[in-house]
């Protein structure tokens, strides 16, 4: 099958990521989509699409003019249907590493993020 729009859709969510873009997050996501992650604490962190658009468009205290290198990279896609994908990304934002897990879904011919689960661990800038 042809990913190109899902690899498309990803390259919109690490450019997103990286200039802490609303408007080009919110072009990712589904309307439904959910955000997971675990919080400092050990907890569940379950973000709906508008909370974690508002989120990335605050970049963290450790994103200072974005001066540290990008570090995007598909790792794999694969489809599990004729309508839904899913893909491994790894990205950096400031001094945090990601790796995500997006699931896709084609709805009314859009591919986009249904769900999202997200880790990272922390990377050691240069000074």
């Amino acid at each position: 099958m042809d990913n190109s729009k899902i690899r498309e859709v990803i390259q919109t969510y690490f450019d997103a990521s990286y200039e802490s873009s609303r408007e080009k997050m919110a072009q990712v996501f589904h309307d439904a989509a959910h955000i997971y992650g675990r919080t400092e604490n050990g907890s569940l962190n379950d973000m709906d699409k508008g909370f974690f658009v508002k989120l990335v468009a605050t970049p963290p205290d450790n994103t200072p003019g974005r001066a540290y290198a990008r570090e995007d990279e598909i790792l794999s896609i694969d489809f599990t249907g004729d309508n839904t994908a899913v893909a491994r990304v790894k990205l950096r934002v400031g001094d945090i590493r990601f790796t995500d897990m997006l699931c896709f879904m084609c709805l009314d011919g859009k591919w986009g993020v249904i769900s999202k689960v997200f880790s990272g661990v922390p990377v050691t800038l240069a000074k």
